[in-house]
């Protein structure tokens, strides 16, 4: 009897891990949200948040996967793939949230996962101007998505919060754990999918072409030749970038400038070759229609294009040497 590839092990037993959390978060994500709508909470939880909504057009609901998202995104669009199916939600609120919301869940995670890589690799200063522009780049997103709903989303939707489910009903458990049960068998059916064409995908090596393809790009961004390693080495992992860009200031190969221009061209290079195809769409695909997935990933792809070239000019605009 054959024996299944190494390869295939490896991935496989990696994504069996993802699958549980995502199971897992959908559920918890989805009847705790349920609870919180039924008893009316999200009003109170969300109230600081308001403003913000009100300013992006957002209905006021959407403070509970926002706050949700500050602890995981799993359950962040869990809630909000559940509102989607429920009507509560048309696709350009789902976008202009997913933009609204980036710092929320996206500086979390910076400061989780990146902050310690940056400080050790780049150093105190450099480490913390790396960081600062990163949460900086969310808070841009953040206006691309306010901007966003001003012009696409009508003010007749403006304040919806169906009112209609929350006006002294009564919490009914059972019915909110049919529906998170249900919720995540719907996502997990759709990532196993995912994940097996993503796992054809590497095995056929297209991903790796991608890869290949980083120099002429990076190069088509002026980053400069001492600097042009850590770009490629961004687009096939960021942490190691950083870790190299920071060797290479400290030889005094590279400016601390030229080195975080570096590391910001690498972002989008590897964002459009790797996070976006092999992690954000299938993330989306799992969790809403192909049709809402498609366009999520392309309002992050217009965001990290806005974004990274002014974080660049603010670096060449820092009056440090």
């Amino acid at each position: 009897m054959a024996s299944i590839p190494p390869f295939f092990t490896d991935v496989l037993l990696r994504y069996a891990t993802s699958i549980l959390l995502l199971l897992a978060t959908t559920f918890v994500g989805v009847f705790l949200a349920d609870v919180l709508f039924s008893c009316g909470l999200h009003k109170k939880i969300g109230r600081p948040l308001g403003p913000l909504l009100k300013l992006a057009r957002l209905p006021k609901k959407l403070s509970v996967p926002m706050i949700t998202g500050v602890i995981d995104s799993r359950a962040e669009h869990a809630i909000v793939s559940s509102l989607v199916k429920s009507g509560a939600l048309n696709h350009r609120e789902v976008v202009c949230y997913n933009l609204v919301a980036l710092p929320f869940g996206g500086s979390r995670m910076t400061i989780q996962y990146v902050l310690p890589v940056a400080i050790a690799g780049l150093g105190l200063f450099v480490g913390a101007v790396y960081v600062t522009l990163s949460v900086i780049g969310f808070f841009i997103g953040m206006a691309i998505g306010i901007i966003g709903g001003r012009f696409l989303l009508t003010k007749e939707r403006e304040d919806i919060v169906l009112d209609d489910e929350v006006r002294n009903e009564k919490i009914d458990v059972r019915w909110s754990l049919l529906k998170a049960a249900f919720m995540a068998k719907s996502v997990g059916i759709r990532y196993v999918i995912v994940v097996m064409v993503l796992l054809l995908l590497t095995y056929l090596g297209v991903f790796d072409y991608l890869k290949n393809l980083s120099m002429p790009l990076a190069k088509a961004f002026f980053v400069s030749t001492e600097a042009l390693p850590i770009t490629i080495t961004y687009a096939l992992n960021p942490m190691a970038a950083i870790l190299m860009a920071g060797e290479l200031i400290r030889e005094g190969v590279v400016a601390w400038k030229d080195a975080l221009i570096a590391l910001f061209v690498g972002r989008i290079i590897f964002a459009v070759i790797s996070e976006f195809p092999r992690h954000s769409f299938p993330f989306y695909v799992s969790m809403y229609q192909s049709k809402l997935a498609l366009k999520l990933t392309l309002a992050l792809i217009l965001y990290i294009f806005i974004s990274t070239p002014l974080l660049m000019l603010v670096v060449k605009a820092l009056p440090l040497a």
